[in-house]
């Protein structure tokens, strides 16, 4: 369930490999809201959690992907798991990196940026970290 609608500001961008949209916030289960975030690839939508993780400074903050290859938005916030999500080769799980860098990039240079990238009082480094089982790997192939 989709806590705001961000179709008109927030469209697909599309890409070589897919294409990338930020959904909005969600709520997850038995969580406050996350920000969620959609990647078309191989002509199938999933959707996975993005997040700002803050220095000790609280003056900067990076961007982590949680969890990714929701087969619905509503699946998001938790660790993925074979009855609701996806697994991917790690040439797939290559291409879906690329493209959540390159539309976080886009999405850091809008005048209306998406919540997990709007801070009055940090910036952003630019870094992005997957977090350590975010993805589902297929049998037989290796994410690294």
């Amino acid at each position: 369930m989709l806590v705001a609608s961000y179709e008109e500001t927030f469209e697909w961008i599309d890409f070589p490999q897919g294409r990338v949209r930020y959904a909005g916030t969600a709520r997850g289960r038995d969580e406050p809201p996350i920000n969620v975030f959609a990647v078309e690839i191989l002509g199938s939508i999933h959707h996975g959690e993005i997040k700002r993780n803050f220095f000790s400074d609280g003056a900067r903050f990076d961007v982590e992907i949680v969890s990714f290859g929701w087969f619905k938005e509503d699946w998001c916030g938790t660790v993925p798991v074979p009855a609701y999500s996806a697994a991917f080769t790690a040439s797939q799980i290559n291409d879906v990196q690329a493209l959540i860098c390159q539309a976080v990039a886009i999405w850091d240079q809008m005048a209306n940026k998406p919540s997990f990238l709007s801070s009055t009082k940090a910036c952003f480094t630019g870094d992005i970290a997957f977090r350590e089982g975010w993805v589902l790997v297929k049998e037989g192939g290796s994410a690294r």
